[in-house]
């Protein structure tokens, strides 16, 4: 007895397909599968093309959302595409992450060569801390998160750096003017900063 794998109908004179669906169904999945194939390929081509993350993964989105249709027929046990929707989106999942890092990473360099060279360590501070706003809205995209965590610890690292420093050269200058109450204060900054 034929049974039609997309509406379950079945009985001894229902014809199904070689893909085990039935001519009302046929028509509808077929046409259903191209369409999103069509669109899957339009946005690798995309991805492969753009330069810009935001395109590149709102496109990405649009892949994962018609592979994940595609998935529903491969449940069914009806063909769509190869390789097969369930490795498709593992193998874009990974893809879409490395563009994050990639992305993230190359922005957060930029915005820390900016912080070194700055001229004041308020200016440097600043850097430092829009690249771990960059972090922060990376961590919000990627699916493991810990990726990110290392270059944020290192821009933290390079912020606690430059504001101790700072803390110390004020000290520094104020006691080099003879201020010593003031270069006082100013190494109780730097100390206190340490303990936090």
């Amino acid at each position: 007895m034929a049974q039609c794998k997309m509406c379950g109908q079945k009985g001894f004179f229902l014809s199904v397909s070689e893909d085990g669906l039935c001519k009302s169904c046929e028509s509808i999945v077929v046409m259903d599968i191209q369409q999103r194939v069509r669109i899957i390929n339009d946005c690798i081509k995309l991805v492969n093309e753009s330069k810009n993350m935001s395109t590149q993964l709102s496109r990405y989105d649009l892949l994962r959302e018609h592979a994940q249709a595609l998935l529903e027929y491969e449940h069914k046990g009806i063909p769509t595409v190869s390789p097969s929707p369930s490795q498709f989106l593992s193998e874009y999942t990974i893809k879409r992450d490395q563009i994050i890092l990639e992305s993230v990473t190359a922005e957060v360099e930029k915005a820390l060569a900016r912080a070194e060279i700055a001229a004041t360590p308020r200016t440097s501070i600043n850097e430092a801390n829009k690249a771990l706003l960059k972090i922060r809205e990376g961590k919000k995209e990627l699916n493991d998160k810990e990726k990110l965590d290392q270059l944020g610890d290192r821009i933290r690292h390079f912020s606690h750096e430059k504001q101790l420093n700072e803390y110390l050269e004020a000290a520094r200058k104020a006691e080099f003017k003879g201020k010593k109450k003031k270069a006082l204060d100013q190494y109780q900054e730097a100390l206190y900063f340490l303990r936090s």
